[in-house]
């Protein structure tokens, strides 16, 4: 039996200099269509009834799974836990600041006898159980809607950050920017996120808490990864220590990657080299994560209000979760 060549950088980079004029061709016939209007909106007041028939279902499902230990001591709270978590997530549909959304809540529950003022709102983000609920809620949404076995895309964002003349100390002395990174991992098939992240230095950063998460997540919710797609961006051999051997990878090279490396590396380009066209027919379903960014930042803002790391993670939680709600109330 005569041994099969190995395929050498050389052969890949003369390959690769005609792959990038498929890439260029198949990205001009692949453009999107301009969005229709009538049906976003007809499609959101269909989700928006959705949400508010199930919100504080899921909120209570989320609460039986926490133990928590009553005290007597200190004066009791205004909120009960179900309704601290409720307020949050009202709060980024509404697209409020802490002082008016405490004045709607006020208002909203003259009837109930809530008197709240802005720090309470603010310190709920801070809140641990409020916190660990919004991750129940979010584990539960994804064990609902999401098969055993998932194939997702992942990419990152930024939200604007209000910055305070104490945030921008930390601007100056730490190097921090205007704006936090948020990382997903979306189910290309229920179009919900299966694990979220955020990082105020670096996409890296986000990157990382997702995969973080996504670990919790296969434990929690039951389920693996079946195929992942990544940007230019994780077009690294260290990509790899991220994902499951099982996993299937679906990258886009480099001018200068280098095929070398471990099975797993090899085996994306050999795929990759087999079926040009097929490949980036799988590549290309990772414009399912930018198309549900830009539908979150319609529904829920640009910007994230707070200040603390913390809190910007809470807050980035929220939005996650509301996503998976008003992806699971689609149709």
């Amino acid at each position: 039996m005569t041994k099969k060549k190995r395929l050498t950088n050389r052969q890949f980079r003369r390959f690769f200099k005609e792959f990038k004029i498929l890439m260029k061709n198949y990205g001009e016939l692949s453009e999107k269509n301009p969005t229709d209007w009538k049906r976003y909106e007809r499609e959101y007041a269909d989700r928006i009834k959705y949400v508010a028939k199930e919100l504080n279902g899921l909120a209570k499902s989320a609460i039986d799974l926490v133990h928590v230990n009553t005290s007597s001591l200190g004066r009791p709270a205004k909120l009960s836990l179900q309704q601290k978590v409720v307020a949050l997530l009202l709060k980024s549909i509404f697209e409020e600041h802490n002082r008016p959304m405490a004045g709607l809540m006020s208002l909203f529950g003259a009837f109930c006898g809530i008197d709240i003022c802005y720090k309470t709102i603010e310190r709920l983000y801070s809140d641990e159980l409020v916190r660990v609920v919004v991750h129940n809620m979010f584990v539960l949404s994804v064990k609902r809607r999401c098969d055993n076995r998932v194939d997702v895309s992942g990419d990152g964002t930024g939200y604007s950050l209000t910055v305070t003349k104490h945030y921008r100390t930390q601007i100056d002395k730490e190097g921090y920017r205007k704006f936090v990174y948020s990382f997903n991992l979306i189910d290309i098939k229920t179009g919900l996120y299966i694990c979220y992240g955020s990082g105020i230095r670096s996409e890296k950063e986000a990157f990382e808490n997702a995969i973080k998460m996504l670990r919790r997540i296969e434990r929690e919710a039951g389920i693996t990864v079946g195929t992942a797609r990544l940007d230019r961006y994780y077009s690294y051999q260290s990509t790899l220590k991220y994902f499951d051997d099982e996993t299937v990878l679906y990258i886009l090279p480099k001018s200068n990657t280098k095929i070398n490396g471990p099975p797993r590396w090899g085996r994306i380009f050999k795929r990759l080299i087999a079926d040009p066209l097929q490949y980036l027919m799988e590549y290309y379903k990772r414009e399912n994560s930018e198309s549900n960014f830009s539908a979150d930042k319609r529904a829920f803002g640009w910007k994230v209000w707070q200040k603390l790391d913390e809190r910007i993670d809470t807050a980035i939680g929220c939005i996650a979760v509301l996503h998976n709600l008003f992806r699971m109330g689609y149709g």
